[in-house]
């Protein structure tokens, strides 16, 4: 990887309109295709005393009810949970990491897909099997504003007791990437704190698409390389989640940061099919 030609890439970047969240910001994995390698939207929130993840990828996923990951795709979901955090309340970032350059993973889910079945692998806590929920396939686009209305995302849902990812803090950092042999690099895609990648200081625009370097690099490694702020999800898990504490399914974050899409209702702020009451909270896929 050419990190001086991601710099170099970075200083000309422009202010690029407002897409859907992550949607369009890997003009490399578009180029391939590889678009079962594009992370769309992360989002974390609490249920009673569990903590839920959402992760959805592939914006082109078709209509119907069934959906077969490759085997060559890894997904990962990281967990920082003792990084010190302020939580001052500043937007777009909802507070800021104190040590930026000291982000690791101490809580790692790994998605696998062994002959096109989910297979999930968690370190850096003990689940025991009757704790946890997970769901691997189609949903509805959770996106809530009309360009992702009446489409589908593959979809991974994880559900856990907070007890067995939190040390003595309440906040934690959340952050998802996604590996795939056909790019070169650690990984492929990152995603956090939604719409963080189609921000100027961090997006270069190419064509109709954006290429991000927070993409391929750690969020302790974008601070350190790029001075840029950690693209990861700052969740105080003691307060209702609500973008951007966590990112809840309703919360309508193109709304929250003063933007709307050309050509829509701006009185729309509703998903186009409710959501779950319980797991896995996303709506069922469109057919």
């Amino acid at each position: 990887m050419n990190w001086l030609l991601i710099v170099a890439v970075l200083m000309f970047a422009v202010a690029p309109g407002v897409r859907a969240a992550d949607h369009g910001d890997t003009a490399v994995l578009i180029g391939i295709p590889r678009h079962d390698a594009r992370i769309t939207d992360l989002y974390t929130f609490v249920r009673g005393r569990d903590l839920v993840l959402a992760l959805g990828v592939d914006p082109t996923a078709p209509l119907g009810t069934t959906y077969v990951f490759p085997e060559d795709l890894t997904f990962r979901i990281f967990i920082d949970n003792d990084s010190e955090v302020l939580a001052d309340g500043l937007l777009p970032f909802g507070g800021s990491v104190l040590d930026p350059g000291d982000i690791s993973s101490d809580v790692t889910f790994e998605i696998t897909f062994p002959k096109g079945q989910p297979r999930l692998r968690i370190s850096g806590a003990r689940v025991r099997g009757r704790d946890l929920q997970f769901f691997a396939g189609l949903r509805d686009d959770p996106f809530i504003r009309t360009p992702r209305h009446g489409k589908n995302v593959a979809a991974m849902v994880i559900q856990v007791p907070l007890r067995e990812v939190m040390k003595r803090r309440s906040t934690v950092l959340i952050w998802a990437a996604s590996e795939v042999p056909d790019f070169e690099g650690d990984q492929a895609d990152l995603i956090g704190r939604a719409l963080r990648s189609q921000f100027p200081v961090t997006a270069a625009k190419t064509g109709d698409v954006f290429d991000n370097p927070l993409n391929v690099l750690h969020p302790a490694d974008a601070f350190e390389l790029l001075g840029a702020e950690p693209d990861v999800i700052i969740f105080d898990t003691s307060q209702p989640a609500h973008f951007p504490n966590g990112r809840e399914l309703t919360d309508d974050v193109i709304r929250e940061l003063g933007f709307e899409l050309p050509g829509e209702d701006p009185s729309n702020h509703e998903n186009d099919v409710p959501f779950l009451d319980s797991f896995p909270y996303l709506a069922p896929p469109h057919q």
